[in-house]
């Protein structure tokens, strides 16, 4: 499966077994030996769960140490504290369950290299105890994806291709004692549960696929492996549309590493099967293994782009399997080769945390001296003999990923880093922070990406806004998703930069160009728009701004937690300082603004686990405008602007060097009359009038039309009567079944077939929605402050209805007059959307009605009723508009989320703008706008 058929490379491996990675086979050995039990090995009765706090210190908000023999005491690394509970022993099983399955694999590996018979019984143990178990773990209550053993379908995938490889190790060896149990009783049950679930070009459906192609083999099941290479969401669709052209997988660094390690898998089970891959999609595969090297700060860390976590050094054991991996695929590679020997490099000893590594669900653990005896089982099967001296430590060059859209200059011989991140948005893992800025000198982080923190945690909206990048954003927004466009790098003599723009809100285009030179950077942000707009550019360095007074206010911006102003305080305001010296740690700045502007400085989340942090903020109105900065991290020249675009830098001996933009490029003149032209402009398309994506046209859908009726008042049920005693109410009425149905672990059929009807009707004043739910059993929470799961709002997890009104502003001419509508068609809204979760409260008629909105939100009111086959309920929502309006567009969605009794989260929804085929995992209280039904409602 993972290595070839030729018999005389399993007795070449065993000969370096024995040889030159000997020391790595006694390693692996030592690990096992210490854990051979005295007694049966235990299987957890219960599957695992994620909860917001386990496996989490409570004082710290840090992850607490695994150790696989401690499965009730956990320890906190940061405070020392130990905790036992439910919920950290329930987390306690992930880890668990993936560090068994991976030590059944060291086990039959070393077995088939040395024939110790221990190892062999030691991984026949583990896989036959599995599979005892398995199918009596629930497949319920999950969080992503169906699973009976964990809580999300990619780590069961994970697990399931650790027993896969280890029964497959152990077969090809001749030993087939649990051969048959393990493959009828937990391979092909977990290979149709997870073949039930599609991720797409998700880098947990790589892991997916790499778990059907290893349970194809052991099954005997070929069409399995065609799938797992060839399907949707296979090898091929990965290679081709995951990996981009410069080797980088398109979420960043953090799901690089994690993505390529399940590629490895599957291109392994590609070559044996003798199928044939694109020369080009090979290639890339083969340049991703040295990709994060480009891309690595100077302290060997990897930058915290995206959903990443802070401060992952690239000394651990399983980065250094992966050059490893990479360099026996190219042995000629100097790149690889110098990389290896920069994570091998002589740094403080400490544990490799190896014998507790939890398979490739893996966790981050600090940097500790390593050698090749640190490695894993892959390597014992496939490293090179000896590592190639073939190259230098390459930690100094500069690079350019074009794909990604990440441009990193390097100056003194690597130890300064400046980075600009403007390419692509990066999926549901990218943050919205095109055009985010990076300064780092040796181990000082001036300006830096802090990554995510936890996922289950509110404070995720945070490190997710642009807020908390240095990065622009508009009118107190995050940036709309967008991909970012290079328009120059280059280099010459001593100077090198990056030139990119992006649209991060309609009608605004903005550009930042970053200069470097040998002891500071050059900074230049302008944004034009077709509208009056509020720009602000936050620097994330605590530090002094000279001159200025402070005074405290409140720093207005976004309600929405995903802007990122609920979470900041301690707000200060200087006012306009047109040219500004600021001192940060690290590096000293001159800023000089070209609009109408403020400074701030605010306190917000700092990295994840660590105090908060103070930034600065520059907060601009204008159509346009301009911020030029200066930051020096050495000898610390004077800045002076000498024009609007124009500026100087002084040095101490005298010799000043001049900064101007220049048509597509940049000039710089340095002392003695010598001129550098920086070029390297890259053509886009971008028309001189109108910047990109400004006026595009919008999409236009024909609206459902309503005529409303005076000042009605029906009850509940009357509207489904389709009138109300004296007066006929003009409706209309959708049934919602299967076709509306988004499910979790059950298909709609498996779930009872809960259907649903939605009425909906107008009055002048108020747009009427009445639900009626027809499910076997009604589970209504109680009202709870806090959702003990996740970081979503706690009724979601209950019966009741989700309600999505957004109400699209009334045209007016140019002379500000307000126009009628005409016809049925009209473009999706685009005021914000305004969202409540209702759920019926026992023992009367009352709703409770909540938003995590906090901008003020229509009036709605709501009561309900139970029936004989669920529940009623009558939602009513101000319209809010003139009385004089012949015309109201709205967009509107209805969500019906049904739980069961025993369930702690809800076993599907019922939408009304559709859900076959679709997952309920990971929707929240949340409904794309795009989604919503245009509806025109008529005034009678």
């Amino acid at each position: 499966m993972i290595f070839p058929a030729d018999g005389d490379w399993a007795s070449a491996r065993q000969a370096l077994a024995t040889g030159l990675l000997a020391p790595l086979a006694a390693s692996l050995a030592s690990d096992l030996d210490r854990l051979l039990p005295d007694e049966e090995i235990f299987i957890p009765d219960e599957k695992a769960m994620m909860t917001r706090h386990g496996g989490r210190c409570p004082r710290d908000g840090v992850l607490l140490e695994f150790d696989p023999r401690s499965p009730r005491l956990h320890t906190c690394p940061t405070c020392g504290s130990a905790y036992d509970n439910e919920a950290h022993y329930r987390w306690w099983i992930m880890g668990y369950q993936l560090w068994l399955a991976e030590r059944a694999v060291h086990a039959a590996v070393l077995w088939r290299l040395g024939g110790q018979d221990r190892y062999r019984a030691l991984a026949e143990s583990i896989l036959a105890g599995m599979a005892a178990k398995y199918l009596r773990y629930p497949n319920a209550d999950n969080v992503l994806g169906p699973t009976r053993v964990f809580f999300s379908t990619y780590l069961e995938s994970i697990w399931l291709l650790q027993v896969a490889v280890a029964l497959a190790v152990l077969e090809d060896g001749g030993a087939a004692a649990a051969g048959a149990i393990v493959r009828d009783r937990l391979v092909e049950p977990s290979c149709r549960l997870i073949e039930s679930f599609n991720e797409g070009d998700s880098n947990r459906q790589v892991w997916n696929s790499a778990a059907l192609g290893a349970a194809g083999s052991v099954l005997a099941r070929p069409e399995l492996l065609d799938q797992a290479l060839h399907g949707p969401g296979g090898l091929l669709d990965h290679l081709r549309d995951g990996l981009l052209e410069d080797g980088t997988w398109y979420e960043g660094e953090n799901y690089h590493l994690f993505a390529h390690r399940g590629l490895w898998y599957l291109v392994a089970m590609a070559e044996r099967a003798g199928a044939s891959l694109p020369e080009t999609l090979v290639g890339r595969y083969e340049r991703a293994f040295a990709t994060p090297l480009h891309t690595v700060l100077p302290d060997l860390t990897f930058p915290a782009r995206r959903d990443s976590q802070y401060r992952v050094s690239l000394r651990q054991w399983r980065f250094a399997e992966s050059l490893e991996l990479g360099l026996a695929r190219s042995p000629v590679d100097s790149t690889l080769a110098s990389g290896l020997r920069a994570v091998y490099a002589d740094v403080e000893p400490g544990d490799t945390a190896r014998w507790r590594s939890t398979a490739e669900a893996e966790r981050n653990v600090p940097a500790a001296r390593l050698t090749r005896a640190d490695l894993g089982w892959k390597s014992l099967l496939h490293a090179l003999p000896v590592v190639p001296d073939n190259g230098d430590v390459r930690t100094t060059e500069s690079a350019l990923l074009p794909a990604q859209g990440l441009g990193v200059v390097r100056r003194d011989d690597g130890r300064v880093y400046v980075a600009l991140d403007y390419g692509r948005h990066g999926g549901g893992h990218g943050h919205p922070d095109r055009l985010n800025l990076w300064l780092v000198t040796e181990t000082t982080r001036v300006f830096e990406d802090v990554g995510t923190g936890s996922y289950v945690d509110p404070s995720l909206q945070w490190y997710r806004s642009t807020l908390a990048h240095n990065a622009p954003l508009i009118d107190g927004h995050s940036q709309h998703p967008a991909t970012g466009l290079l328009r120059a790098w280059g280099s010459r003599d001593s100077f090198a930069w990056i030139d990119a723009e992006v649209v991060p809100a309609t009608d605004v285009l903005v550009r930042r160009s970053v200069v470097v030179a040998g002891t500071y950077l050059v900074d230049r942000l302008e944004w034009t728009s077709t509208r009056n707009v509020t720009l602000d550019l936050p620097w994330h360095a605590d530090g002094e701004l000279a001159g200025a007074v402070w005074s405290d206010a409140p720093l207005a911006g976004g309600s929405a937690p995903a802007d990122g102003f609920p979470y900041v305080a301690a707000a200060e305001c200087a006012g306009a300082m047109p040219d500004a010296t600021a001192r940060v740690p690290g590096a000293q700045g001159r800023v000089h603004v070209r609009c109408s502007h403020a400074w701030w400085r605010a306190t917000a989340p700092g990295p994840p686990g660590e105090p908060t942090r103070r930034f600065f903020l520059v907060r601009c109105v204008g159509s346009r405008g301009t911020i030029i900065s200066a930051w020096s991290w050495r000898d610390h020249p004077v800045a002076t602007m000498l024009d609007q675009d124009t500026l100087t830098m002084v040095f101490a001996d005298g010799g000043p060097h001049v900064h101007r933009p220049e048509g597509i490029g940049w000039r710089i003149e340095t002392g003695a009359g010598r001129l550098t032209h920086l070029a390297g402009y890259q053509p886009i398309a971008t028309g001189p009038a109108q910047p990109r994506g400004i006026g595009a046209a919008q999409h236009r859908r024909t609206a459902l039309v309503l005529t409303s009726v005076g000042e009605v008042a029906p009850e509940i049920g009357q509207m489904t009567a389709a009138g109300t005693p004296g007066q006929t109410i003009a409706t209309l009425r959708f049934e919602l079944g299967a076709d509306h149905y988004r499910r979790s672990e059950e298909s709609w059929r498996e779930a009872g077939s809960p259907a649903a009807t939605v009425v909906l009707a107008a009055t002048d004043t108020e747009l009427l929605v009445e639900v009626t739910v027809c499910k076997d059993s009604v589970v209504f929470a109680p009202g709870r402050s806090e959702n003990p799961l996740d970081n979503e709002h706690p009724d979601i997890n209950s019966d009741g209805v989700q309600l999505h009104v957004a109400s699209v502003p009334v045209p007016k001419d140019e002379a500000g007059t307000r126009r009628q509508h005409t016809g049925t068609a009209f473009e999706p809204p685009g005021a914000p959307v305004s969202s409540w979760i209702l759920v019926p409260e026992p023992g009367g008629s009352q709703v409770r009605v909540s938003t995590t909105s906090n901008r003020p939100q229509p009036p709605l009111s709501a009561n309900w009723r139970r029936t004989p086959t669920g529940y009623q309920l009558l939602a009513r929502v101000g319209l809010g508009t003139a009385r004089t309006d012949k015309v109201i567009d709205l967009a509107v969605d209805v969500i019906v989320n049904e739980i069961t009794p025993g369930r702690q989260r809800r076993r599907g929804q019922i939408v009304l703008s559709g859900g076959r085929g679709e997952w309920v995992y990971l929707r929240g209280d949340r409904q794309a706008s795009s989604r919503l039904l245009p509806v025109r409602v008529r005034r009678g």
